[in-house]
């Protein structure tokens, strides 16, 4: 059983399991990490990487679960963070195929992080095409050593590789690996699922 941790908008690797697999299990009953891709996104900014981090409530602070996890409501991030995709990504070939659908998500209100993120992750990949069945747990299984609940985080350097495309701002900077599935998607659009399946990991 491949089991993946939530995410919001996820990256390249995160969505390379999908493609790999037939059905991933997402653990939604795991203790929340901080500082993880539970909350947090990179995309490709005017000045390069861009974090983009959704403000959190741990209602039970280090013991809180993941789908224990509400959004905090002291600054209007969604506000924010979608004024940075636009920013990103509206000159990209296909952000107007795209844009519409995943804004009515975006802004659906959704009670907590995990119902937000699986929302978003399951329209990836209806729209990618990728043929994979996504599951969820709430009783987590033991930790193992390569655990990708652990290694899938933006503190650890990634063994993923992927075939380079064309990005925004590839014009005035080098290209930028495994960014949010915003990325390949706004720049390949259909193309994106081939890229994906050409990836790979050591």
């Amino acid at each position: 059983m491949i089991v993946l941790p939530t995410a919001y908008f996820g990256n390249l690797e995160y969505f390379w399991y999908f493609v790999k697999h037939d059905t991933i299990t997402i653990d939604i009953g795991e203790t929340y990490i901080k500082q993880s891709y539970r909350n947090r996104s990179e995309i490709y900014g005017a000045n390069g990487k861009l974090n983009i981090s959704i403000p959190v409530v741990r209602p039970y602070g280090a013991k809180s679960k993941t789908n224990q996890i509400t959004f905090s409501t002291a600054e209007d991030w969604k506000k924010n963070h979608w004024k940075s995709i636009e920013s990103a990504y509206r000159r990209t070939p296909f952000y107007e195929f795209y844009i519409d659908q995943i804004h009515d998500i975006f802004f659906t209100k959704h009670t907590n992080l995990v119902d937000f993120n699986i929302a978003l992750t399951q329209h990836f990949i209806n729209k990618l095409g990728i043929d994979c069945e996504l599951k969820t747990i709430s009783q987590s299984p033991p930790f193992t050593e390569k655990d990708l609940r652990i290694s899938l985080s933006p503190k650890k350097e990634s063994t993923f590789k992927s075939p380079e495309y064309i990005q925004t701002f590839s014009d005035r900077n080098p290209f930028i690996k495994n960014l949010s599935i915003l990325d390949i998607l706004f720049n390949e659009g259909p193309n994106s699922i081939c890229i994906l399946e050409e990836s790979y990991s050591r």
